[in-house]
């Protein structure tokens, strides 16, 4: 393979050309500083005037900034980095040359290029093409190198951006602290707008009901005029502007109440030259109840089932208690149901995954009229007008008793004797006890004694009982001529507002000997031998009575 053909480059040219190359570097890039600092200050102050004037928001600020950051980044990129990235080659930097000198003619490019590795073919004159670069390196030790690349335009670029940073360093000087407060609102700070008089709005955003009144307030630091405005614009694209009065105490602060609100509307303040920042006013509809489940949960004693009520029928017994399930309007923060005869409300338990459901139990009790729910929304909104559902609390009654036998008020009865007592007893859901009352006269001072009947573990709602009572068996023995007085007493289930009691009318049973009882016996024989023989003449008198009007008839 034959060798390559090489001449060697002159170290002169070699040498101009690398210091053309770095005044280049250093114009394009005093170009770039130049520009980017005037681009920097115009940019902002444009920003800046443009804010003082319309006050600009925070989006169309933003959007300026990214725009300055895309500028001033294209001049960087274009005057730093291209000339590193992309900068003139040494072709390129010849032909600068012979621009500048055209003695050299294409007497440089060609030394530049016939020098280069395997630019020269086999069989081509090295002593032609050396020559060629020793003439050209003679005439380079003439040529003035920094004439290459001028420096006019460098020193009017800088110039210009010297000045312009100047003039906009004096302007902001100049401008004082509204200055100040454009530059930061130029970096997005929500630093407000300088004017003569600055609009602090105190009401800000609002959430208020439907139909209520909102107060929209501000102060003025600054310049206090006599008069501000309000301007609103509601989402019905309906707009109206109201005057907003100058309080007496303090004398910085104006108020302007908008009545009735039924639209959600966006407001700006304007004092003076200042203008505070748009607010929002959502105006909400009141949370309210959509539906109410009530079921009544009876006495354990009762032994009866849940029951669902409807709200208007709520006659509830005493003690029972009322499971309340409500569901609202809209998300609610909290609730409670206020009942009437309770000091306290009673909160309400909010679920749901919208938090729209609401549960409680209200213990009803006597003095309980009924309960309404009071709910808070999210926003702080509060219900009104609530239904007042009405509770009628029932009591329980007592038991009722009497006793079936003896069917006389007074019975003779012997030391001995077993007293059959018969009774009826009734309740509106369970007896539990059936207790005998009895006083001896003159046994421990007519003290009253008393003897539970056993109803064998049973607990019914009515009651028929005979008991055969043996008077022998009474803890004071009893003697003839004493008396007993007895009854019977009745007692329900109910361990929540009870227990009801119920006793029967008091019966005798005198204590008399046996002859006294047999002559007893034998009166009331005869009163009912009497009874049966006058009932007997009755007939008698009767029949021939129906025998003469049959015979008067024939």
């Amino acid at each position: 393979m034959a060798s390559q053909v090489v001449v060697e480059a002159s170290e002169v040219i070699r040498r101009g050309l690398a210091r053309v190359r770095i005044r280049h570097l250093a114009v394009m890039w005093g170009q770039g500083l130049g520009l980017a600092v005037g681009a920097i200050v115009l940019l902002l102050a444009a920003e800046m005037l443009v804010d003082w004037l319309v006050e600009l928001p925070w989006g169309v600020r933003a959007a300026l900034l990214g725009l300055g950051v895309l500028a001033v980044g294209g001049i960087v990129l274009r005057y730093v980095a291209g000339p590193i990235l992309r900068g003139p080659d040494d072709d390129e930097l010849a032909l600068m040359v012979e621009r500048t000198d055209p003695r050299l003619s294409t007497r440089l490019i060609a030394s530049v290029q016939l020098t280069r590795p395997g630019a020269l073919p086999a069989g081509s004159s090295l002593s032609l093409v050396g020559a060629m670069v020793r003439e050209t390196e003679e005439m380079a030790q003439a040529i003035d190198w920094d004439r290459v690349v001028r420096m006019d335009r460098l020193a009017r670029t800088l110039a210009m951006g010297g000045a312009i940073l100047m003039l906009g360093l004096a302007l902001y000087a100049w401008g004082g602290q509204t200055s100040r407060d454009l530059l930061q609102r130029a970096f997005l700070s929500n630093t407000p707008v300088p004017r003569k008089t600055r609009v602090v709005c105190q009401s800000q955003n609002l959430v208020v009901a439907i139909g209520d009144s909102v107060t929209l307030s501000a102060l003025a630091e600054g310049i206090a005029p006599p008069h501000g405005l309000v301007r609103i614009q509601y989402d019905s694209g309906r707009s109206q502007s109201f005057a907003m009065d100058r309080q007496e105490q303090p004398g910085n602060r104006y108020v302007r109440r908008i009545e009735s609100v039924q639209d959600s509307f966006t407001y700006a303040v304007y004092l003076n030259d200042g203008r505070s920042e748009p607010y929002r006013v959502e105006a909400l509809p009141r949370p309210a109840v959509a539906a109410v489940e009530c079921v009544q949960v009876f006495p354990r004693y009762t032994k009866l089932e849940p029951v669902r009520r409807a709200v208007g029928d709520l006659a509830l017994l005493d003690g029972s208690k009322l499971q309340v399930r409500a569901t609202a309007s809209k998300p609610i923060a909290r609730a409670w149901a206020r009942v009437v005869g309770r000091p306290q409300d009673l909160p309400l338990e909010v679920g749901g995954a919208d938090r729209r459901e609401l549960t409680g139990v209200i213990d009803v009790r006597k003095g309980v009229g009924g309960f309404s729910i009071r709910l808070v929304d999210q926003h702080r909104i509060e219900s009104r007008d609530e239904a007042v559902y009405r509770i009628e609390v029932l009591a329980d009654k007592p038991p009722t008793v009497r006793i079936t036998w003896p069917d006389r008020r007074e019975e003779l009865v012997t030391q001995m004797a077993r007293l059959l007592v018969a009774f009826e007893a009734a309740d509106d859901y369970a007896i539990g006890k059936v207790r005998l009352h009895y006083k001896i006269e003159g046994v421990d001072g007519g003290r009253e004694q008393r003897q539970e009947l056993d109803l064998g573990g049973q607990t019914p709602k009515t009651l028929r009982r005979r008991y055969e009572w043996p008077l022998g068996r009474l803890a004071s023995a009893v003697s003839p001529g004493a008396s007993i007085e007895y009854w019977i007493e009745v007692e329900d289930t109910n361990d929540v507002t009870g227990p009801g009691v119920a006793q029967s009318d008091h019966y005798m049973a005198r204590v008399v000997s046996e002859v006294e009882k047999r002559q007893d016996l034998m009166n009331r024989l005869n009163d009912y031998l009497g009874t049966i023989t006058d009932v007997a003449q009755d007939q008698e008198r009767l029949n021939q009575a129906l025998g003469q009007i049959i015979l008067e008839k024939k």
